[in-house]
């Protein structure tokens, strides 16, 4: 679902700069802070909301809290790249906000009706909140996998660097 994507031109693709304004490590770590402020309203607004939500919303939504949280303390302190922010901001900014949005416009007795699809709004909800959580889950996975790639790196750079060989001369 997520890649990582892999271009020298993009501003999140670990180039390093010099401390400051065009620093793409302190734009993330603003935007992780910003979107850390709006997942918290989200979920507050879930609660407030639950009696209104279908059974199992409100769990899931705080499923994805769970993963989304961490995440962004994170980023906030290590970075990330262009594209994972730009699924965050997407995930916490349109896809998860517009799903509880656009099930709690509906007036309480289409809920539980069955629609064109012939699954309801409550079950259209509950499912978009699984696949939120597994996309969550996934895009905490690429993030983490990448900077344990980066460690793994370093690592044998380092050990190529320090390490005797049996060809060096004595």
């Amino acid at each position: 679902m997520f890649r990582r994507r892999r271009d020298a031109e993009d501003p999140g693709s670990g180039t390093r700069v010099a401390p400051g304004e065009n620093d793409p490590r302190t734009a993330a770590a603003g935007r992780a802070r910003e979107l850390g402020t709006e997942l918290a309203g989200i979920v507050a607004q879930a609660d407030r909301d639950g009696a209104r939500l279908p059974p199992g919303a409100v769990p899931v939504v705080r499923d994805i809290d769970d993963v989304l949280r961490p995440l962004l303390r994170y980023i906030e302190a290590r970075s990330a790249q262009a594209e994972e922010l730009r699924n965050l901001t997407a995930i916490i900014s349109d896809y998860l906000p517009r799903a509880l949005g656009d099930y709690l416009a509906l007036p309480a007795r289409y809920a539980e009706r069955p629609g064109l699809t012939g699954s309801s709004p409550a079950d259209d909800l509950l499912r978009q909140l699984v696949l939120l959580d597994e996309g969550v889950n996934e895009l905490q996975d690429l993030v983490y996998t990448g900077d344990a790639a980066k460690l793994a790196i370093q690592a044998r750079f380092l050990d190529s660097k320090f390490r005797r060989s049996d060809l060096d001369l004595d």
